[in-house]
């Protein structure tokens, strides 16, 4: 986030710096670059972002795509979802899945040729051992788990035996049916594709015994205690990738260094058994703005990055070439919070539809599309992405309800009861007089997201709603939003980091987002209409009903407005910007998935 994620990074420190100032001249337009002949590809990382979930288990608090990029580096997913949103059994550790009993079981073939980097063959106990750890995370017991799984809900993740979401599905049971053989049970019947793209894609299984000894885990103990023991552990070496127990992986990199706050290095895994990496080196580097990345960009120093809209005049950097990415499998929306414990009591206000409706009808998608986009991008008036599987959804089929018209807000809002009092919307709501009055939470690190957030409340004046933007690093606003369930709702009314990528939800039915105690129904959303619509979306059926279905779904959250949509531009939806590829540097772009949200690097070549 995996999740489905968010995203959102000073200049060079010394210590990387000086590794490349050794190599010679630093200049891309030199005739060979320093980076070039040492193998080296050092990617920069969107601005404000740095990576702090190092764990083949990310909790709730760092659950983001750009975390989970270390782990598809160094793990190997279950199944593979390619660019077509289809699984790719030839990159995925299974080989095979058979569905059977009603839909109800999953039995998975593994491919014997995975091996563990220490020699050892990758297994079922594996695969099991790391749905176990992952849905006991789920648990809501007292004392909870060391740390709680960011895709707990998420195909019907939960503890073994019990509902895992709004619609009562569960995973019934999780056994080894021999080395290379998984069997997966659900508590009832459900949609295949949705149940292997959303559950099943959620295993990127981890060397159990590697972590179990690591842990301590007691000869013969039982399940329970084992997960206990290994999520322990994991919560706190997240961030410690020198300990150990990261050795041993099955993925086509490895760790080997990082510097805190501004870098980690990977170095190839050996004893891959998929295509194996060429690139020696593979750095992430930190900007904290986009101007800083920028520049070096301009200077060599990065092999890849990328551009704000603002340097779009002067994208044609020598010894680069630069690329629009094509629309994400994603959502950019602004989240809010309808708790409530909201600052100003603005939660009850935003129970109210018409007040939802009024805010969107403030919201100049076209706007943010130039803004944000350089004018790369599209009207986006539901949580559908705009692009993907046709035969699941079709975005540009869902009615545009609230174009932009501010006037018609401000007449919506006076229609239900509220009045301008000193320039400011107000209404008495359940005895307490409340105002929309509130502060807008922003990322940091982008020129257009500040511009953004400020054009956004010149329009939202206009209608009598005072909005006040308030930049935030990236990491701090997720702490704002405990996705465990326990929302700090009295500390924000509206938190906008950009967007959702559908991963691993990839069949976007909307449940890890609006169903009812959704680890990230951030806003306490609740429609039960809606919940009933998405959990028409999990039941078995035809392509036909499966497409309807998906369609009824998309239709009702586009009217009732679980958040506030802004559009779609075709790029990262991270307030990143464009890329830019050192000519040297070669696949960066072709091998993007824009379904997963994720590079493959081991794909990547590098000529001198």
């Amino acid at each position: 986030m995996r999740m489905r994620r968010w995203f959102l990074g000073a200049m060079l420190a010394s210590s990387l710096a000086f590794v490349v100032a050794g190599c010679g001249s630093t200049t891309a337009q030199a005739p060979t670059n320093p980076l070039a002949a040492s193998s080296t590809a050092v990617v920069a990382e969107p601005p404000g972002l740095v990576l702090n979930g190092f764990s083949p288990v990310l909790s709730t608090s760092v659950y983001s795509t750009n975390n989970s990029q270390n782990n598809f580096l160094m793990y190997k997913p279950l199944v593979f979802i390619n660019q077509q949103n289809v699984i790719d059994f030839a990159r995925s550790l299974a080989s095979s899945i058979t569905v059977s009993n009603n839909d109800t079981t999953y039995t998975i073939q593994l491919n014997p040729k995975w091996k563990w980097s220490n020699g050892q063959p990758v297994t079922s106990a594996d695969v099991v051992f790391d749905a176990e750890t992952e849905a006991a995370s789920c648990a809501t017991t007292t004392p909870p788990p060391a740390m709680t799984y960011g895709g707990c809900g998420i195909g019907g993740l939960g503890p073994i035996g019990q509902p895992g979401d709004s619609a009562g599905i569960g995973w019934q049971s999780v056994t080894a049916s021999g080395p290379d053989t998984v069997v997966i049970t659900t508590t009832k019947p459900v949609n295949p594709v949705w149940f292997e793209h959303n559950g099943l894609g959620q295993l990127a299984p981890f060397p159990a015994t590697v972590w179990e000894q690591a842990a301590g885990v007691p000869a013969g103990a039982s399940v329970s205690t084992a997960t206990a023991d290994v999520l322990k552990l994991m919560s706190t070496v997240m961030n410690q990738p020198t300990n150990p127990v990261y050795n041993v992986v099955d993925g086509p990199y490895k760790f080997y260094k990082m510097v805190p706050q501004d870098y980690w290095e990977f170095v190839p895994n050996t004893a891959y058994d998929g295509h194996m990496a060429t690139i020696k080196h593979l750095t992430y580097q930190y900007f904290a703005t986009a101007a800083a990345e920028f520049a070096a960009l301009k200077k060599g120093t990065v092999s890849a990055g990328l551009i704000s809209s603002y340097n779009l005049p002067e994208k044609n950097i020598p010894g680069f070439k630069f690329e629009v990415p094509p629309p994400p499998f994603a959502i950019n929306y602004i989240a809010i919070n309808l708790s409530p414990a909201a600052p100003g009591g603005v939660g009850l206000a935003l129970q109210d539809l018409k007040v939802r409706q009024a805010l969107q009808l403030g919201i100049n998608e076209k706007a943010f599309i130039q803004i944000m986009g350089g004018g790369y991008g599209s009207p986006q008036y539901s949580p559908m992405p705009v692009v993907g599987t046709s035969s699941v959804f079709n975005a540009k089929a869902v009615p545009t309800l609230y174009s932009f018209d501010p006037a018609k807000g401000k007449a919506l809002l006076l229609s239900d009861g509220w009045s301008l009092q000193n320039g400011v919307m107000t209404k008495t709501i359940n005895g307490t007089p409340v105002q929309l009055k509130f502060k807008f939470f922003y990322s940091t690190g982008s020129p257009e997201a500040q511009n953004f957030a400020t054009y956004l409340q010149q329009q939202w004046a206009t209608e009598g709603i005072q909005m006040t933007p308030v930049p935030m690093p990236f990491d701090t606003q997720l702490t704002l939003n405990d996705a465990s369930g326990n929302t700090v709702a009295a500390s924000w009314v509206m938190n906008w980091w950009s967007g959702w990528y559908y991963e691993p939800d990839y069949y976007p039915t909307g449940g890890a987002l609006f169903a009812p105690g959704a680890y990230f129904n951030l806003g306490n959303f609740s429609d039960p209409q809606l919940t009933a619509d998405i959990n028409a979306t999990y039941a078995p059926g035809s392509p036909a009903q499966e497409y309807a279905r998906m369609t009824t779904y998309a239709a009702r959250a586009a009217y009732i407005l679980p958040d506030l949509y802004t559009g779609s531009f075709d790029q990262l939806p991270n307030l990143g910007g464009f890329f830019e590829n050192a000519t040297y540097l070669h696949g960066a772009y072709s091998n993007y998935n824009t379904i997963q949200a994720l590079n493959f690097p081991n794909y990547w070549t590098i000529t001198p």
